[in-house]
This record gives C-alpha cells, structure tokens and sequence, in this order.
C-alpha cells in the first residue's frame, strides 16, 4: 500500500514488483548431466531421458538464465499414458500422442526450507530428563508429606488473644500523576514532562525476494515488501502535589492470655473532627489462638472468639497432624 499526500486529500494505492521468470533446472536421472533448463531441455541433451517435473528445482543466483519471449499457458500436466510433462495447452502428448483430457498437474517445487535447528545433544538432553525427574519426585514427595495425617491426642495447653485498632490522620499527602488525572482538591502543584506511552512510526521498508514455481519449467521471483516501524515517545504533563488524605498514622494493641477477664478493645485517645491533624478510628483486628500440647510438641489454632471460648485448659481433644505443616484445626474433635 502507497499513499500520495497532498494538501487537502491522501490517495492510497496497492503496488507490486514487477515479477521475473527464469528457467527451472533439473539433473538427469540417467546420465547424470547436471543443470538442465527446465524450459528448453525437456529431454536430456546427452542421452536422451525424458525430463522428471518432480526432480525440477531453483537455480543459484550465478546460475540463473532469463525465459526469453515464453508465453505462460499454465503448469505443465502428466500425460497418463507415458507420465512425461506435457505443456497445459496441448490436448495430446507430444511424446507418445495419448489424450490429456484428465491429466493431472505436476506437482510445484516450493520455496527452500529453513535449515533445521540443530538437535540438542544427547548428553545435555539426558541431562535434562534427570533434572526433570529429580524435580517430579521431590514434588511428589513434599505434596506426600504435606497431605499425610495422623490422628493424635490432644491437650489445651493454654489461650492467648489481641485485638487491635488502626489510628488515621487527616493529613497533607505527597502524590502525583498525569495532569488531566490531577485531583480537584489538589495544591502546591508542579509540572514535568514524562513519557506517557509511545507510538509505532512508518520506518522504511523490508524486502524479501520471493520465488514461485509456475509449473511449466520456469519460475517468477519478484519482491515483497513490508512496512518496518520504530517506536517513538509520546510526552505529555506529569504533576507532583499535596492533597488532603485519611491516612494510618498508628495502631494501639490491648493483649491477653486468658479466658478471664473478658477480651476488651483497646480505648485510643484522638482529636476527632476534620482538620489537618485531626484523628479517626479505622480498621479493626482481633485474633482468639488456642495452644495445644502433644508428646511434647507444641501446636496452636486461631478460632472465632464464640468457638475460641470451648477449649477450657486441661481438656483433651484427637486432631490430625501432618507430617508437614502441623495441627489441621479443622479435625479437632
């Protein structure tokens, strides 16, 4: 695609290279005569075989002769009596006089595959199987020692819980960011240019030569071309300022280790209201943790505060234990 700017309208147009036929070659499977045009010898010069269409391929670039003045009439069909190429216009064979009604078209050479990549050698691949298999096993190992349970006996050892209240102050923030996304109650505003994206720019073109077999003992190279293009920075305002945010300014803790006295929020001591200063209550946790002894080892669990308050100290309770990863608390009974 081409396009012609002028000063109030674009056209756009499609273009191709001019194509260029040259000569197909082919080695004679009989005598062994190599780099026969694959247009004007349709026999072999030297003995006399009959061309092979299958056995046609593209010359190197020194040894590439012109189709002078050849009118295309299609690709060759395979007389079904003798099997020698035939060209598409003729309606009997040149060579033993049979009908073409029916013949089929010889079969086109393509462009040269890309060379393969090189396999891997046998010692790095066998290599590879042993880290891929150690790998298998170790993680078939740990999900083992991870899911295996055994069902112990159980002691509460003791309780433990905290609970804790965020503390946030209404306060000038530092932020940024771009400009048409600036906050309205925004101040002390400065400005900088910064990368925001980038954009694909038209760069020249890239060229390959491209070959193709036309079927007749020639073949058509011409150029196909495609648009490269390079990355450009698009800049736009990026704006660094203060706004008035709630943010965590602290958080107080009030711990126990007992069931008794009654777990208690702690009682922080703000200046509410909303001015720069100013303090709120935010967030709150709590966490209500049982510990458990068996055979000397020592285990805990998080509950609810209803759930956490049914495991007096002393009593005696069977959960399962992994190998790996401890107390499941859920098969507590």
């Amino acid at each position: 695609m081409r396009c012609l700017v002028f000063s109030y309208f674009s056209y756009c147009y499609d273009w191709a290279m001019a194509e260029t036929v040259y000569e197909m070659q082919w080695d004679c499977e009989y005598c062994g005569r190599k780099k026969l045009l694959g247009l004007s010898h349709r026999f072999c010069p030297a003995c006399g075989a009959p061309q092979n269409p299958a056995k046609r391929y593209f010359p190197a670039e020194a040894d590439k002769i012109l189709a002078k003045d050849h009118e295309y009439s299609g690709a060759d069909k395979t007389c079904p009596h003798c099997k020698n190429p035939v060209s598409a216009k003729m309606k009997f064979c040149a060579q033993c006089g049979g009908p073409m009604e029916g013949a089929g078209q010889v079969k086109l050479v393509g462009e040269a595959p890309a060379p393969a990549a090189p396999e891997p050698a046998k010692g790095g691949r066998l290599w590879w199987k042993l880290v891929l298999g150690c790998f298998l096993a170790g993680a078939a190992l740990f999900i083992f020692l991870h899911s295996y349970t055994r069902a112990v006996p159980l002691r509460v050892a003791g309780h433990s819980w905290s609970r804790e209240i965020e503390v946030e102050r209404f306060q000038a923030v530092s932020d940024s960011s771009w400009c048409d996304d600036k906050p309205f109650d925004a101040y002390s505003v400065s400005r900088r240019r910064e990368v925001r994206s980038h954009r694909q720019v038209a760069d020249g073109e890239t060229c390959k030569t491209v070959k193709k077999d036309r079927g007749d003992g020639t073949f058509s190279e011409s150029q196909e071309c495609h648009t490269k293009y390079r990355s450009e920075p698009v800049y736009d305002s990026k704006c660094s300022y203060l706004v008035d945010r709630w943010r965590r300014a602290r958080a107080e803790k009030k711990e126990g280790a007992a069931l008794e006295p009654e777990p208690a929020w702690p009682e922080p001591s703000i200046r509410s209201g909303s001015c720069l200063g100013c303090e709120r209550l935010g967030a709150r946790q709590e966490t209500y943790t049982v510990r458990f002894t068996a055979a000397g080892k020592d285990y805990s669990c998080d509950f609810s505060q209803d759930k956490w308050k049914g495991f007096p100290v002393g009593s005696k309770w069977s959960g399962a234990v992994r190998l790996i990863g401890g107390l499941v608390c859920d098969s507590l009974k």
